[in-house]
């Protein structure tokens, strides 16, 4: 052990000596580490936010309402009373939540004014179909009728009250402008699903022309009792199921009434309704995030080779020119792994150094480009300690060639062709 300490200091002494290759040495860690920092930032963290995002949606929900496709020429499907009892009828003895859903455009205003938002009358089950909390007040009760209350979501709450707080928004009103325009006292604010709501509108240039269904899950909704639109058409059905294997027994037989179609299947073969499961979707989703965290991990992996060629370059320029160092160390009774250990040592501490300073050199440089593209990065203590790791695994691996290749040296025949 003491020979190992010894051989540990010396290879800080000879850091000490040559600063300037040290400092370059580490400075290749540290640009490594800060690119490891900003793409496992990237890349985990947007995976982990989205799939959490994703979870929120409702796994256990299958949603059914009139086909998107419709063949030119074809009358629109009757979508109401009549398919909600088959609904109900078909989903019965599963212990399912049938939520029905009716909705339409409205201008709503609060302090501010905001275009084209969509009015959901909703029963009081309808949070069953999400997995989102509260942000401030209550949702709707089984005693709110008509225009007598609304729910919020919070991207709608921030867009009719800039800059006052959820809580603050609960007890105000807000101005529908409808057949018969309305100020509906809000009693509740829905949390906002989306993470990353400001990047994936700034790319959604045609969000005025989405469906309303499309318009609905961008939740920038007022929610308000199933009775405040009169129409008998719905927009679409809800079924919230306990459990997967329920859940796969419901979509079954709801597929059995409206048959499901292919991407390549003839419109006038597909059926007027259409049923859909959140799960399926939010696994296809799942999956694309997971290929980006693999893709992201390609990228750091790759940098952290090339910095690994470039320091072992370094190391072994270093040693041709400490033959004779090493030479009258192995002659003084240093052994060869004395060798190894002091160069591996000098290795450790530039890259533990590098990597250190790489931690806040990354976290600066991601700092700039979320402001130049606008690009949300996250970063906590869990990528600290991936990139440390890294940068300690950077400095062994760039030191074993090197270290191997010193320790081989014969000092008779260095320092021979020294004195011929």
């Amino acid at each position: 052990m003491s020979s190992l300490l010894a051989a540990f200091v010396e290879g800080v002494r000879h850091l000490r000596r040559h600063p300037l290759r040290a400092a370059l040495a580490a400075l290749t860690c540290a640009v490594a580490i800060a690119v490891t920092v900003n793409v496992v930032s990237l890349s985990y963290g947007m995976d982990e936010d989205i799939r959490r995002d994703i979870a929120r949606f409702g796994r256990l929900t299958i949603d059914v309402g009139r086909a998107p496709v419709v063949r030119p020429g074809a009358p629109r499907a009757s979508f109401g009373e009549a398919e909600l009892a088959t609904v109900r009828a078909t989903v019965a003895g599963l212990d399912a939540t049938v939520v029905p859903l009716r909705s339409e455009r409205v201008t709503a205003s609060g302090d501010a004014e905001v275009r084209q938002m969509v009015l959901a009358a909703v029963g009081v089950g309808f949070p069953r179909t999400l997995a989102i909390s509260l942000k401030a007040g209550r949702f709707l009760r089984p005693e709110d009728r008509g225009l007598a209350a609304c729910v919020l979501d919070e991207s709608s709450a921030k867009s009719l009250f800039p800059g006052v707080a959820p809580a603050a928004v609960v007890g105000r009103t807000v101005r529908l402008a409808r057949a018969a325009p309305a100020d509906v006292p809000v009693v509740g604010v829905l949390e906002d699903p989306m993470t990353y709501r400001a990047l994936f509108e700034a790319f959604d240039e045609g969000r005025g022309a989405r469906t309303l269904i499309s318009a609905l899950l961008s939740f920038r909704n007022v929610y308000v009792p199933e009775d405040a639109i009169a129409s008998a058409e719905l927009t679409t059905v809800s079924v919230v199921l306990p459990d997967e294997a329920r859940l796969a027994t419901a979509y079954d037989r709801l597929v059995k009434v409206w048959p499901a179609g292919g991407v390549d299947a003839d419109p006038a073969t597909l059926a007027p309704i259409n049923v859909f499961a959140r799960k399926a979707w939010m696994d296809a989703f799942g999956g694309a995030t997971q290929t980006g965290a693999f893709l992201g991990n390609i990228v750091w992996i790759l940098v952290c080779l090339v910095a690994c060629v470039m320091i072992s370059t370094l190391n072994l320029v270093a040693i041709r020119e400490r033959y004779d160092e090493l030479a009258i160390r192995r002659c003084e009774g240093a052994r060869r792994r004395d060798v190894v250990a002091q160069v591996a040592a000098e290795g450790l501490v530039t890259s533990v150094v590098g990597g250190l300073a790489g931690l806040p050199l990354g976290v600066l440089g991601a700092d700039v480009l979320a402001r130049i593209v606008m690009f949300p990065f996250r970063f906590d203590a869990r990528f600290a300690g991936v990139a440390v790791l890294v940068s300690v695994v950077l400095g062994l691996l760039s030191s074993a060639i090197p270290a191997r290749r010193a320790a081989a040296l014969d000092p008779a025949a260095v320092l021979s062709r020294r004195l011929s």
